[in-house]
C-alpha cells in the first residue's frame, strides 16, 4: 500500500465528533486494508465517502457509497470506491477498532477515504 493512502475523515454518528483516539484507531486499522490502484488517473480526486452501519459486534453490516451518481458514471471513482468497500469487509480489518461500550456513538459512521 502506498504511504499516501489515508483515511482523512471519520465522521461518527453523523457528525465529525468523536474522540481523536477512536478516529485514529479506525484510520490505522482501515489503512492496512485499503489499496488504491497505483497510478490511478487523478487519484487526488478519488475521495470516497461511505456511510457504514456497524453491528454491536463491531462488524460492518451495511456500507453505502454516498455519491452513487459518480459511482455509476466514473470508472476510476468506481474502482476507488470498490477498494474502500473491500477494506471495510476485509477479514484483517474486522471487527472494527471501536469501543464496544460506545455503540451509540459509532453504530452509523461516515468514513472518507482519500488517496491524495
Amino acid at each position: 500500500m502506498p504511504a499516501s493512502n489515508t483515511i482523512k475523515t471519520v465522521i461518527l454518528g453523523g457528525s465529525s465528533v468523536g474522540t481523536p483516539e477512536l478516529v485514529d484507531a479506525l484510520r490505522r486499522q482501515l489503512a492496512m486494508c485499503w489499496n488504491v490502484m497505483a497510478g490511478a488517473k487523478y487519484a487526488e480526486q478519488l475521495v470516497v465517502e461511505i456511510r457504514v452501519s456497524i453491528g454491536p459486534d463491531r462488524i460492518v453490516k451495511q456500507a453505502t457509497i454516498l455519491d452513487q451518481g459518480r459511482y455509476n458514471r466514473d470508472t476510476h471513482f468506481r474502482a476507488a470506491a470498490d477498494a474502500a468497500l473491500r477494506a471495510l469487509r476485509n477479514p484483517r480489518c474486522t471487527p472494527l477498532a471501536v469501543p464496544p461500550d460506545k455503540y451509540e456513538e459509532w453504530k452509523t459512521t461516515v468514513i472518507r477515504f482519500d488517496p491524495s
